[in-house]
């Protein structure tokens, strides 16, 4: 299955019979069958004609929108079948069923955050992530007694720290402002639950229908559910790896992935993304396909009397080589690979 994308402002996704063609200053740039296509990314000041929207409509391909810095703009709403609704709208009047499985989320992803800062603490003294770390250990020994609105505050508590304890680490690794990293978590954090979208759809689910996280407008609550635990390695390691491998995060406009485009900060990150999506990890399976595995999990904890199981991760000191670090051994050097 492909991704297509639209990151350079100009860009046209039409399509001709079953087929997707993106087009630049009027030129052909690619063609994708509709039946091979996973998802649509769109950036700031790319078009889809109405030709290419009914199309993804009927193949329920989620199509989504960013700004230029990857921040969520809107998205294709879809009323593709829900076969498994009843089985949802049964669940969420069970308080039992929804308090355990958000109980393992926030402590699967406690569990994974502590363990990326921990991995960090080697590399340097760094006195905010001694903070986060004390805290996320506070919050796990509380989540048993902790209630839902507890466990939401707890994960809010955590997220104020947490970021923050990645950016001084970076800081104080590269001695260089590291706001812009955060463009490339709010992206990343797209990315992810575009994809997680498109496995819910596959399996014929609500995205609206979670437990844990609640409906601001903006996201996909059961998305956001069931991809947080994967953040950590699939959002926030690769942000912190990409920022330490590239001096410069600022471009102007946006690359379409091909030609001089690809050169741009935005494509390259993309790549790092895709290649990140194909890495193989577990029982030679890819990222990609443990989190469609997961997800399917929660479809059939949904039918059957088993618990949800989020992914925990761990660590191990050697780092994955990628092609935008193979010329940045420091960059190789500090950040740990994870495993599942």
């Amino acid at each position: 299955m492909t991704a297509i994308y639209l990151t350079h402002s100009g860009s046209i996704l039409q399509a001709k019979r079953q087929v997707f063609e993106l087009w630049h200053h009027q030129q052909l740039q690619r063609r994708v069958l509709a039946k091979m296509t996973s998802h649509i990314v769109l950036f700031h000041g790319c078009e889809i004609t109405g030709e290419a929207t009914a199309l993804a409509f009927s193949h329920s391909l989620p199509v989504l929108f960013l700004d230029a810095d990857g921040r969520y703009l809107g998205r294709l709403h879809l009323d593709s079948d829900t076969p498994y609704l009843t089985q949802q709208l049964q669940r969420a009047q069970d308080p039992e069923f929804i308090q355990n499985t958000a109980e393992r989320i926030v402590s699967a992803t406690l569990h994974n955050r502590r363990a990326l800062l921990l991995s960090l603490q080697g590399s340097c003294l760094c006195p905010t992530v001694e903070i986060a770390l004390e805290a996320i250990e506070l919050f796990l020994d509380e989540i048993p007694a902790a209630s839902l609105p507890q466990l939401r505050s707890h994960l809010a508590t955590v997220n104020q720290i947490y970021y923050p304890a990645l950016r001084e680490w970076l800081w104080l690794n590269t001695l260089e402002p590291a706001m812009p990293v955060d463009n490339l978590w709010h992206l990343g954090q797209a990315l992810l639950e575009q994809v997680g979208q498109g496995f819910l759809l596959e399996f014929g689910l609500d995205s609206n229908l979670g437990g844990l996280h609640l409906s601001d407008g903006e996201n996909l609550p059961l998305v956001r559910d069931l991809t947080l635990d994967w953040t950590v390695i699939l959002v926030d390691r690769l942000a912190l790896q990409f920022f330490l491998s590239h001096t410069n995060l600022t471009h102007n406009g946006n690359g379409n992935g091909n030609g001089n485009g690809y050169h741009h900060p935005l494509d390259k990150f993309i790549a790092a993304w895709e290649q990140q999506l194909a890495t193989l990890v577990t029982g030679n399976q890819t990222y990609r396909q443990c989190l469609r595995h997961q997800i399917r999990q929660y479809q059939r904890s949904l039918c059957h009397d088993i618990s949800y199981r989020p992914a925990l991760l761990k660590w191990t000191p050697k780092p994955i080589p990628t092609s935008s670090t193979a010329s940045e051994p420091q960059a190789q050097s500090l950040l740990p690979v994870p495993v599942l």
